[in-house]
């Protein structure tokens, strides 16, 4: 029987485009603490948005993350902006682009993570937020203010996963989890526990 959850509700056009983005507002013009002035000043905050795709056994199959070898899964349907280290400019500061209709039959599960690779927690960053949409109308299906791990480095926001009981064949669920990264040995293994 389909676990029940939110049906993912996206346009059922062309090749079913969802887009998973982040967003944090940069350090320009801010204020340094103590800390930065006596450390040498305020890095930017670097976080990064990546997924993990899972098959029917739950077995860990691919990756999509910000680094050119790794923008693309193996299938092309699941691709990334690539890397933004600052979180200048309005909008979304990196996002990746879902198209359902060119996925796999093998592929289950996507799940949503961001990390903080510039060595800072959320609780440093300004608005750091997820947001899932419809790639054809930019509406927002799932929207997630990361901000439930002020001490955290990594939040895995949520997850999308075939439901024959949708009208679209996919639902969402929302995970808005911070894990402590010494607990993480190896991502694809980790987020088992979520599906």
């Amino acid at each position: 029987m389909a676990k029940f959850a939110p049906p993912l509700l996206f346009t059922v056009k062309a090749r079913h485009r969802i887009v998973a983005a982040i967003s944090w507002d940069d350090r320009i013009g801010k204020k340094e603490t103590f800390i930065e002035k006596m450390t040498g000043g305020a890095d930017q905050h670097d976080l990064d948005i990546s997924c993990f795709v899972y098959d029917f056994a739950g077995d860990y199959i691919d990756f999509v993350g910000p680094m050119a070898q790794d923008s693309m899964d193996q299938s092309g349907a699941i691709y990334h902006s690539g890397d933004d280290a600052t979180g200048e400019g309005g909008g979304d500061d990196e996002f990746i682009s879902c198209e359902l209709a060119g996925v796999g039959d093998d592929v289950q599960t996507i799940v949503f993570v961001t990390e903080i690779r510039s060595g800072h927690v959320f609780g440093d960053v300004d608005a750091p937020s997820f947001r899932l949409a419809d790639g054809m109308t930019d509406k927002n299906l799932l929207e997630l203010e990361m901000a439930g791990g002020k001490d955290k480095e990594a939040c895995i926001m949520a997850k999308i996963f075939r439901n024959s009981g949708s009208p679209t064949g996919w639902s969402v669920e929302t995970i808005d989890a911070y894990p402590d990264l010494s607990e993480v040995a190896d991502w694809g293994t980790y987020l088992q526990r979520y599906l």
